[in-house]
């Protein structure tokens, strides 16, 4: 019988102990797989983030080509002739209900036979009865002050210190600014409106889905629109002799713009082909229905009053 002896067990005892190097590798060894499972962990989830984010990029850019799809179609319906007979008199009463009155300020060209007179203008107009135009020369000075009704016109030369006064007609205002045109034809311009009002005009065959063209014949005189579907306005208006067909006025409204959901033109230029001339309106700014202005002024008691 063989006895082990104590120290024999505890030698045994140790070799099957791991031993002090062996731990320290286990346990490097279980830190290193552990950050690698943790940097895969981390590799699959940056992975996977970019995978959303690619997707809500995509999906981005499909929704904002389809949104500027739909806001292409829908600009291209509204310029275009809508659907349907088309009634044009409701549009226009409904409008100019809407404009009782209007503001505007920008630069006046005058071009008679070569001889160009320029300057800056406010202007206000209640409805198409009452109009008051003050037009500024070099450095700002006051050139004249203009107030008339349908029925009658005060036109103060400043500078010359005299009031001329009388029937706001074309006559009279051509011996003062060098064209035909009445207070009428200015309210109307101002507006955006056809000189006359819209009634005894006929549409035309349609030419194409963007304008429409109507007809008015009265007395010797054949008068002639055209409305834009995409300015939702005239930009066209023609005066013509029925007999030669030599036109008498020719008027074109442009750069319309929106002013308290009435739209107004901000140009309006005006050809008297006979007699070579341009009246030429080019507003800075236009307002619909602004408040508290103004539609007359007081001449001064010592200047010189001449009839027209």
């Amino acid at each position: 019988m063989i006895r082990l002896k104590k120290n024999n067990l505890s030698s045994s005892a140790s070799l099957l102990a791991p031993s002090p190097e062996s731990r320290i590798y286990t346990r490097i060894h279980t830190r290193i797989d552990t950050s690698t499972n943790t940097c895969a962990i981390a590799k699959v989830q940056k992975q996977c983030s970019m995978q959303s984010v690619l997707m809500l990029v995509a999906m981005t850019l499909v929704a904002t080509f389809v949104l500027a799809a739909c806001a292409g179609s829908a600009s291209t319906a509204k310029g275009k002739r809508p659907s349907g007979n088309f009634e044009l008199e409701p549009l226009l009463e409904k409008r100019s209900t809407a404009l009782i009155s209007l503001r505007a300020d920008g630069n006046i060209t005058v071009d008679v036979d070569g001889r160009v007179q320029k300057g800056q203008f406010t202007g206000t107009l209640y409805k198409k009865d009452s109009l008051m135009l003050t037009v500024f020369g070099p450095f700002n000075i006051v050139a004249y002050k203009i107030a008339s009704t349908a029925d009658f016109m005060n036109f103060y030369d400043v500078l010359s210190g005299t009031l001329y006064q009388g029937a706001p007609t074309q006559k009279n205002f051509q011996t003062r600014l060098g064209v035909p045109l009445s207070h009428g034809d200015i309210a109307c311009f101002l507006r955006g409106e056809v000189p006359g009002g819209f009634v005894g005009f006929k549409a035309q065959p349609v030419e194409n889905d963007s304008e429409q063209v109507y007809l008015r014949q009265r007395d010797s005189v054949t008068e002639r629109v055209i409305y834009s579907f995409a300015e939702e306005g005239f930009i066209n208006y023609k005066r013509m002799m029925q007999k030669s067909g030599n036109t008498i006025i020719n008027v074109r409204y442009g750069n319309y713009a929106v002013s308290n959901d009435v739209r107004l033109p901000h140009e309006a230029i005006v050809v008297f082909p006979q007699i070579n001339a341009t009246f030429t309106v080019q507003a800075r700014t236009v307002e619909a229905n602004p408040k508290d202005q103004k539609y007359s002024f007081t001449p001064p008691m010592e200047v010189r009053r001449k009839k027209l």
